[in-house]
């Protein structure tokens, strides 16, 4: 899904090893390095199954205009970390990607985004 050099340009420093994970969830990939994770979901998602998913999303959705169908960012505090979470919808794709900054979020999913066809 990214290569190396990819996530390098978006967190700015090599982010290690990556591991494609494979979860039932998730069927079509997911993919970590090190404090990035993208998850690409293909099954029936509308406008409402994946509004469904926001409205269950820990914290305060923002709307993110601008990429795919529609997107909604959450800030999230989990013990001593901070991240963001971002939600995409992309046809029937939900895209999940997780990573330390906002604008580390948005330059994944650009990235992601292009290669979704």
């Amino acid at each position: 899904m990214l290569s190396a050099s990819q996530a390098t340009d978006v967190l700015h420093r090599s982010p290690g090893p990556a591991k494609e994970i494979t979860q039932e969830e998730v069927s079509e990939c997911a993919y970590q390095e090190a404090e990035l994770y993208v998850g690409v979901a293909r099954a029936s998602y509308d406008r409402q199954s994946f509004r469904d998913v926001v409205d269950h999303t820990k914290g305060q959705p923002v709307t993110e205009a601008g990429l795919a169908d529609a997107a909604y960012s959450f800030h999230v505090q989990e013990e001593s970390r901070d991240f963001v979470l971002l939600d995409i919808l992309k046809g029937s794709r939900l895209v999940q990607i997780t990573a330390p900054t906002a604008e580390d979020a948005r330059q994944t999913a650009h990235l992601v985004l292009s290669q979704l066809h």
